[in-house]
Formats: C-alpha cells, sequence, structure tokens
C-alpha cells in the first residue's frame, strides 16, 4: 500500500512541531484498522476505503491510494490499482 496525500496549505509557519502537520503515524494506524476489520475481496475496495478514510481529515484535500498485490502472476512482480480522490 502506497499513499500520497495533498494536504491544505496552512498559512503559517510548521515551526518543526509535528502537531502543525498531518500525522503519518495516525493514517497508517487508520490503513490499519481497516485491514484488520475482515478480509476484503477487491483491492479497488480496499483503496476506496483508505482513500475515503483519508479525507475525514479537514487537512486533506486529496489522496492517491495504490495497493499492489505482489507474486500473484508469475510474469509480473505485481499487480494492482492506483486511484485518485479529491475533496
Amino acid at each position: 500500500i502506497n499513499i500520497d496525500l495533498r494536504v491544505r496549505e496552512r498559512g503559517e509557519p510548521l515551526e518543526d512541531d509535528i502537531s502543525n502537520v498531518v500525522s503519518y503515524e495516525r493514517v497508517v494506524d487508520h490503513v490499519k484498522e481497516i485491514v484488520a476489520s475482515g478480509h476484503v475481496h477487491l483491492v479497488e475496495t480496499l483503496a476506496e476505503m483508505i482513500a475515503a478514510r483519508c479525507l475525514e481529515n479537514d487537512w486533506i484535500i486529496g489522496v492517491r491510494v495504490r495497493v499492489e498485490k505482489p507474486d500473484i502472476i508469475a510474469e509480473a512482480r505485481s499487480v494492482g490499482v492506483e486511484i485518485e480522490r479529491l475533496r
């Protein structure tokens, strides 16, 4: 799983303070919760669930989610899907 976030500019200095930015740890925790909630048949569904959860954060205005399944097809390193959702 790879997640790229488009974040709204604050318009003020970040002051090297983690409370002034989106917490990647929290994003990862949300992904873990989604994965732990039960089996999802389609990587497309998983990507949509992750994107929707990310967009619940008011600072996030866009998200790109890529979900890959390695070693599913012998001739390919991985297969997967990439989606982009905007607020």
